[in-house]
């Protein structure tokens, strides 16, 4: 039996609407180039990671190091980015392996322009 979305609307009395959430899937030259936009990383780099990770992934462990790396150069938008993939990757979207991070959920994070310093949106 499978848990639908009708079923978590009526055990937790949350409206279901609107439209389905999805992104779209990357291969390995849209993830490299992602990457190399949105954190700011050489291409040669994301594409040794994406070539280990057999796919549109980066480890976990990278980020951290791209994170840091970003913080060095004072690269702050990068740095956000980065994190915020972490994060995604080990809390909120976490796989069985909890190692590593689907590439395209940097999409979510491509225009930080709308995040306000010390309020939540």
């Amino acid at each position: 039996m499978t848990i639908t979305l009708d079923d978590v609307s009526s055990l937790l009395h949350l409206p279901i609407t609107g439209r389905l959430f999805f992104l779209p899937a990357l291969d390995k030259d849209d993830a490299n180039q992602l990457l190399v936009i949105a954190l700011k990383v050489q291409h040669v780099d994301a594409f040794t990671e994406t070539k280990t990770m057999r796919g549109a992934y980066v480890r976990l462990s990278w980020l951290r190091e791209v994170y840091n790396f970003n913080l060095q150069q004072n690269n702050l938008d990068a740095a956000a980015r980065a994190y915020l993939l972490h994060l995604v990757g080990c809390i909120i979207f976490d796989d069985k392996s909890a190692t590593i991070v689907r590439v395209t959920y940097q999409e979510l994070f491509r225009d930080l322009s709308y995040v306000i310093v010390g309020q939540i949106a």
